[in-house]
């Protein structure tokens, strides 16, 4: 698959203590695996638990590790605020996947913002909002909600012709984590299907 000429370009949001880096490393394995080029940068926020972190994974043809501003296929926010604070890495045709967790802003004074806050400010792009925490639960890894994520973007579509299943199924590792992708991934099929009704 190497040397194709298409690119995804995936904005990891949150805070501290979510898993995205976990969740970029994954990524990054599994493009690994099915010999597609890929570029992962971490930037962090406040360099303590609950702080913002976003990490830019580009794949496929790339030669730059950060994702220039509006340039985002895919905005995945383990924290449903954060996607409001990366917006400018978006346009109209981005995917925004929303966890339905929200958590209080360390900084103080800042307003909280409800889920249905977070999808009212987001009308007008393309917004899939995701259960990922409690569906990695179900799963039985609580901690797994990027894997749940990652299973969703699989089943969205989001590495058609450059990762493999397979691939995925590997870099994930322990059997918890296989079902919560696999959570995710049959969501995100049910989702096209729905959508294409």
């Amino acid at each position: 698959m190497e040397g194709s000429l298409v690119r995804v370009n995936l904005l990891l949001a949150g805070v501290g203590g979510q898993g995205l880096i976990t969740m970029g490393k994954i990524i990054a394995e599994a493009c690994s695996l099915s010999n597609t080029r890929v570029l992962v940068a971490e930037t962090h926020g406040l360099a303590q638990r609950g702080g913002a972190v976003n990490v830019h994974v580009r794949i496929g043809d790339v030669m730059a590790p950060l994702i220039p501003l509006g340039e985002a296929n895919y905005l995945v926010a383990l924290e449903a605020m954060e996607a409001l604070r990366n917006i400018n890495y978006c346009n109209k045709e981005t995917n925004i996947v929303l966890n339905r967790e929200v958590v209080r802003p360390v900084v103080p004074k800042v307003k909280m913002l409800s889920i249905k806050d977070v999808s009212d400010t987001l009308a007008g792009y393309r917004t899939f909002t995701v259960d990922a925490s409690k569906m990695a639960h179900e799963a039985g890894n609580p901690r797994a909600a990027n894997v749940v994520m990652i299973g969703f973007l699989y089943g969205l579509g989001a590495f058609r012709d450059l990762v493999d299943r397979g691939s995925f199924l590997k870099a994930v590792r322990s059997e918890t984590n296989v079902r919560a992708f696999e959570a995710g991934e049959g969501i995100a099929m049910a989702s096209r299907l729905t959508a294409s009704l």
